[in-house]
């Protein structure tokens, strides 16, 4: 996760000008249609993002542990089958447009959770991790990774992670 945010900072487009600049200030990523709010869960994301309910339903029993990744609050939790969900919430810049314009990864693939646009990101399609980084509005995303030993026999990493990102966006309310 830090390489995905470590490279990404402030876009700057040009001054609008209509339709195009704004498409071209974008680096190709979608608008969102509807924001929503994560203001409310950005400093405390491991007591605010998921109940104990929607972590065990995901197979997550212990508490997540939160630390700063590059200046956004994180929170991450880790099972017994050595799986591991990160969830960052970050409120001050628009990070779906700066991993567009990134594209760390080799495998990039526009998607969307819960009507969000929201991206997929893979090193290869057997890896057992995947990034998703969602789209929340203006200055608002969430950046999600699932990664474990066990994901590659079992699931989709990136359905692992966009199933955790589906629970937190259904709970936040509409940006104002």
């Amino acid at each position: 996760m830090g390489l995905v945010l470590s490279a990404c900072s402030a876009v700057d487009g040009p001054p609008d000008a209509g339709p195009a600049a704004t498409l071209s200030s974008r680096y190709g990523a979608p608008e969102v249609s509807a924001p929503r709010d994560a203001s409310a869960t950005a400093s405390t994301p491991c007591q605010t993002l998921l109940t104990y309910q929607e972590l065990a339903s995901m197979g997550f029993a212990a508490p997540g542990r939160q630390r700063i990744l590059i200046d956004v609050q994180e929170c991450v939790w880790t099972n017994s089958r050595d799986e591991r969900l990160s969830i960052a919430v970050d409120t001050t810049r628009d990070l779906l447009v700066d991993t567009y314009r990134t594209r760390l990864l080799p495998i990039f693939e526009p998607t969307s959770v819960e009507g969000m646009p929201a991206v997929r990101q893979r090193m290869r399609r057997d890896d057992n991790t995947c990034t998703v980084t969602t789209g929340l509005g203006p200055s608002q995303a969430l950046e999600t990774m699932w990664s474990g030993l066990t994901t590659r026999q079992t699931s989709d990493p990136c359905a692992e992670a966009e199933e955790a990102v589906a629970l937190v966006v259904r709970k936040l309310p509409p940006q104002r």
